[in-house]
C-alpha cells in the first residue's frame, strides 16, 4: 500500500515536471511562430493562473483568501514575492526562451540552487563544506561548456540569454527563499495564487493584457491557454497534490525532469541539435544540482 501511495506522488510530481517543460516548448512556439512578447505572455499567464487558483482555494479548498493580508508584514511580504518572484522568475524565463530556447533557459534557470548555496552560506557565515564547493564547481563548469562549448573566445548562446538565464536563476532563488514566513503560515495555494494575482495587475503597467499585437487565432489561442491552464494550473495543482503523497526532497528531485524533458521536447519539435559538450554541460548540472538539493534540504 505504501509503495502504490509513493507511485502516485512521484507520478504527479513527474506529471508537473513534464506539465512545466511544455509550458516553455509551448512560449518558444508563440515567440517565434505568432509574434507573441514574453511581456504579454507572462501578464496573461499571471493574472488569469492567479485568479484561477484563487477561485480554486476559495470555492473548493474553502479557504479564506483575504486571510493572508491581515497584517503589514504579510502585504509587504507577498508584495516581494509577486514582483521581484514571482513576476520576476517568470519574466526572466520567458526572456531566455525568446534569446535562446525553452531548453536552454530551463537548464540555466536550474542552476538557482547555487545562488541559494551561496545566500545560506553568507547568512550563517559558514564556509559551504567540501562537497557542496565541488558540486557548485561541476555547475559553473557544466555551464560553461553549455555557453561557450569549451571555446573562450566565443559564445554558444547570446550575451543576452546568458543575462536573462542568470536572471532567471537568481529571482528563482529569491522565489524559493524569501516566502517561507507566508508558505508555512499560509499554504502554496494562497501564497503562489496572491503572487501571481498581484503580479499579473502590475505587469498591466509593463504591457497591457488588452494591447494584442500579435497574430491571435485558434491556434495561437489553444496554445495560450495550455500555458495557462496546463502549464500553470494543472502543474502547480499536480506538484501540490503529489506532497501528500511524498516528500517535499523527492518532489523537488523530481523537478529535474524538466530540463530534462524540455531538452527532449526541443530536439522534437525544433530540432535542437546537441553536440557532445552540450550534453556533458547538461549531464553536469542537473547531476550536481541533484545532489546540491538532498545536501540542502
Amino acid at each position: 500500500m505504501e509503495g502504490i501511495i509513493k507511485r502516485k506522488g512521484v507520478l504527479l510530481a513527474g506529471s508537473a515536471a513534464m506539465m512545466w517543460a511544455l509550458s516553455g516548448i509551448v512560449g518558444q512556439l508563440l515567440f517565434q511562430s505568432f509574434g507573441v512578447s514574453p511581456e504579454w505572455l507572462v501578464t496573461t499567464r499571471m493574472l488569469f493562473s492567479g485568479v484561477l487558483l484563487l477561485l480554486f482555494a476559495s470555492q473548493y479548498k474553502k479557504i479564506n483568501i483575504f486571510s493572508l493580508f491581515t497584517s503589514k508584514k504579510n502585504r509587504i511580504d507577498i508584495f516581494l514575492f509577486a514582483t521581484v518572484g514571482m513576476f520576476g522568475v517568470q519574466y526572466t524565463f520567458f526572456k531566455t526562451i525568446a534569446a535562446s530556447s525553452a531548453a536552454i533557459a530551463t537548464i540555466l534557470q536550474f542552476t538557482g540552487p547555487i545562488f541559494i548555496a551561496l545566500y545560506v552560506a553568507l547568512l550563517t557565515g559558514k564556509m559551504p563544506s567540501l562537497k557542496v564547493l565541488g558540486l557548485l564547481l561541476l555547475t559553473f563548469l557544466g555551464v560553461f561548456l553549455i555557453v561557450t562549448h569549451g571555446q573562450l573566445n566565443s559564445l554558444a548562446i547570446s550575451p543576452e540569454a546568458f543575462f536573462w538565464g542568470i536572471a532567471s536563476a537568481l529571482t528563482l532563488a529569491f522565489y524559493t527563499i524569501q516566502p517561507r514566513s507566508l508558505l508555512n503560515n499560509y499554504g502554496t495555494l494562497l501564497t503562489v495564487g496572491w503572487g501571481m494575482t498581484i503580479g499579473g495587475i502590475l505587469a498591466n503597467f509593463i504591457h497591457p493584457i488588452w494591447r494584442i499585437d500579435f497574430i491571435l487565432d485558434t491556434q495561437s489561442l489553444l496554445l495560450i491557454t495550455t500555458v495557462i491552464v496546463v502549464g500553470t494550473i494543472f502543474a502547480y495543482l499536480f506538484y501540490l497534490s503529489s506532497l501528500t503523497y511524498i516528500t517535499v526532497t523527492l518532489a523537488s528531485i523530481l523537478t529535474a525532469l524538466e530540463p530534462i524533458l524540455a531538452t527532449i521536447f526541443s530536439i522534437l519539435i525544433f530540432g535542437l541539435q546537441l553536440s557532445l559538450i552540450d550534453l556533458i554541460g547538461t549531464f553536469l548540472v542537473l547531476g550536481s544540482i541533484l545532489f546540491l538539493q538532498k545536501l540542502l534540504s
